[in-house]
């Protein structure tokens, strides 16, 4: 009897435990369905745990407003405020953008490093590539639980990486941003990206690792722009 060929639904659990096979029947560029996937679960998490992750968000708030000295404290209470409310908003539109914006950089990473590909087949790698994020959520939300309160200074706080060791008080807010790229899920990532670029841009093991590394690095230039500013 012959097997039955995967659905497409397979491939939102085989991304997690064989990109391989995800990134071989994903690369005729479709990634309409993965993005409403990814954009609908990461908003539902986002609601699901925004009460755990309420302490980590006030005071990322709270930093990026002192770092102003010239603001009143009425004009802070006043940036808190219209920050609860549009901060919401902000986040989805994210996860709704990220994914096209990682798949842009795979579009340059893959460049780089000598792959042809366009970019439909980059956005559906860096959209598949992102679904770590939901496990990233889950987890943060469930150590925001169990946690001190205190001790949730920032978001790096339940960070699975070198910027949890980091005091965000005393450290050169671009260099946290730096380091805290460094980081399982952002690995995890950015290993998806090597992946996928090997698989659908034909490239060898060395070359898929430095197109990954320059999206890696592109990645990280808008955190450590905003850790400039502050």
């Amino acid at each position: 009897m012959a097997e039955t060929a995967p659905s497409r639904v397979d491939d939102f659990l085989d991304v997690f435990v064989s990109p391989v096979a995800v990134f071989e029947r994903r690369s005729d560029g479709k990634f309409g369905l993965p993005l409403l996937v990814f954009f609908i679960a990461m908003t539902a998490l986002f609601f699901a745990t925004r009460s755990a992750m309420g302490p980590i968000m006030d005071a990322e708030i709270s930093r990026a407003l002192s770092a102003n000295p010239n603001l009143t404290p009425e004009q802070m209470e006043q940036g808190r405020k219209m920050a609860g409310t549009f901060g919401s908003i902000f986040a989805v539109l994210v996860f709704l953008v990220m994914p096209l914006l990682v798949g842009l950089g795979v579009w340059i990473g893959g460049r780089v490093a000598g792959a042809r590909l366009s970019y439909a087949q980059s956005a559906t790698i860096g959209t598949f590539a992102m679904f770590p994020r939901l496990v990233e959520s889950v987890v943060a939300a469930t150590q925001a639980l169990l946690m001190d309160e205190s001790k949730l200074t920032s978001r790096f706080s339940v960070s699975l990486g070198l910027g949890r060791f980091l005091d965000p008080e005393s450290t050169n807010a671009a260099l946290l941003a730096f380091v805290g790229r460094l980081d399982l899920f952002t690995l995890w990532i950015t290993l998806l990206i090597a992946i996928g670029l090997k698989t659908m841009g034909r490239l060898s093991t060395g070359s898929a690792a430095v197109g990954a590394t320059v999206v890696w690095l592109l990645g990280a230039i808008p955190a450590v722009l905003q850790g400039l500013r502050q």
